[in-house]
């Protein structure tokens, strides 16, 4: 699946309103744990997905995510707890890695323009997620949900002990990878660190700073 047919299928509006100020930092991909925020009980993140994540076999220019930017909330039927869901905005500060690269500088800009926002909905377990792209590039209106479709859908399954498939379909094409735990929420490296930093196809990641001060997820520039 080409770049070209991703980007498409995330941004289908021209995005006009840019999220606050970021500054674009180079770090070695072996350093990636001191620039974003692993999830963990601090940040509020379920024990299942806590940690760093390692999009393995990702056809886009990012490399590395983490849901410790996430608002998450409980779904209740019948007063049961069925589910849970957040809201990440993957244009802010910790969250987000993406390739130091002309390819990773283009998404990232559309990412921050876009103000691209997921909803991510799990079942109870965290065995199961469907990632909802919602983007809100004018500031005075509603964001737009690119809902799940024949078209366009995003899914995560729980395969292992710390390892997703990320299953997309996209413009009708089909394509998976891997989500894969490289840091615990310990902030401690599991052994497919070293994996992934070896098989990292370029020798920097770049990392959005929020300029206003503060280190609460999400930022005052996401905001």
């Amino acid at each position: 699946m080409s770049f070209r047919k991703i980007v498409l299928a995330l941004f289908l509006s021209s995005p006009v309103y840019a999220a606050g100020k970021y500054d674009l930092q180079s770090v070695p991909h072996v350093d990636i744990e001191t620039r974003l925020v692993p999830g963990s009980d601090l940040t509020g993140t379920p024990k299942e997905l806590q940690g760093l994540w390692w999009l393995d076999g990702n056809p886009l220019p990012d490399e590395v995510m983490s849901m410790a930017g996430a608002q998450w909330s409980a779904v209740e039927e019948n007063g049961e707890v069925v589910g849970y869901e957040a809201i990440l905005p993957v244009f802010d500060e910790g969250v987000w890695a993406w390739h130091d690269s002309l390819q990773g500088r283009l998404l990232y800009t559309f990412v921050r323009k876009s103000r691209l926002r997921y909803i991510a909905s799990f079942n109870r377990d965290f065995s199961f997620g469907q990632i909802t792209p919602v983007l809100d590039p004018i500031s005075f209106l509603p964001g737009f949900e690119v809902p799940p479709s024949l078209l366009v859908d995003f899914t995560m399954t729980l395969v292992a002990d710390g390892e997703y498939s990320r299953d997309s379909i996209v413009l009708g094409a089909k394509h998976s990878y891997r989500f894969r735990r490289i840091v615990d929420g310990d902030g401690k490296r599991l052994p497919a660190f070293a994996e992934f930093v070896d098989r990292v196809r370029v020798p920097n990641a770049l990392v959005p700073i929020c300029d206003i001060p503060g280190k609460e997820l999400p930022t005052a520039c996401a905001k």
